[in-house]
């Protein structure tokens, strides 16, 4: 877990957002490999064991995915990850490609709910957790498989940043809130800020009106 994006985690508990408290126990440069986040309002803890935060005891749900170059390219190029700065979720099947998307992509990568054998570290975060820690408005993009049930999908909506892109599969509609910037025979991808257009150079065709 990279140090600085705990600022961005939050205890899932139903009480208002709180920031969580890291105790390392063993790290490797920036990145946590074991310690707890623990939340100062209901003292719940959240272990960190080989890199990946733990929000719920289970292993990761995602069915395994052969990484791919042309997938990588699709995340990269239609959420717009130009920047070191920003910070996108990759959830479920999608995060199989994240080493190939930091391969080409500056942005920092959290998974949440990653198909077994990820790895942390060299810009690649990991969480298990039935909805999305992170507080309100603090990620740039965020990619979304067809696994995702409607309160992940509800909480990584609100993480999103204005202007932030989502993208998923076209099996799952919209959610609210979001305008459709473009959509091809698999996925959409779509932003909060309506009256911004994609600049990403791939191959989607727009929807009429």
């Amino acid at each position: 877990m990279f140090v600085p994006l705990v600022d961005i985690l939050r205890c899932v508990n139903p009480h208002e957002e709180t920031w969580l408290v890291a105790s390392i126990e063993r790290a490797e440069d920036r990145d946590i490999l074991a310690g707890m986040l623990g939340c100062p309002t209901c003292l719940a803890e959240y272990p960190i064991r080989d890199g990946v935060v733990y929000f719920v005891e289970r292993q990761p749900a995602a069915a395994a995915v052969q990484p791919s170059e042309a997938e990588a390219v699709r995340l990269a190029a239609t959420l717009d990850l130009t920047d070191a700065r920003m910070t996108a979720v990759l959830h479920g099947a999608w995060a199989a490609h994240a080493q190939l998307v930091r391969g080409m992509s500056p942005a920092e990568l959290l998974l949440l709910n990653a198909p077994a054998g990820m790895v942390s570290g060299d810009g690649v975060s990991l969480l298990v957790a039935d909805i999305a820690p992170l507080a309100q408005g603090s990620v740039d993009a965020v990619a979304v498989d067809a696994t995702a049930d409607a309160a992940t999908i509800e909480s990584l909506l609100r993480s999103l940043r204005g202007k932030g892109r989502m993208l998923g599969p076209v099996s799952m509609p919209i959610p609210d809130g979001l305008v459709e910037l473009a959509r091809d025979d698999e996925v959409w991808v779509a932003r909060l800020d309506v009256k911004v257009t994609v600049s990403a150079p791939i191959a989607l065709k727009r929807r009429d009106g």
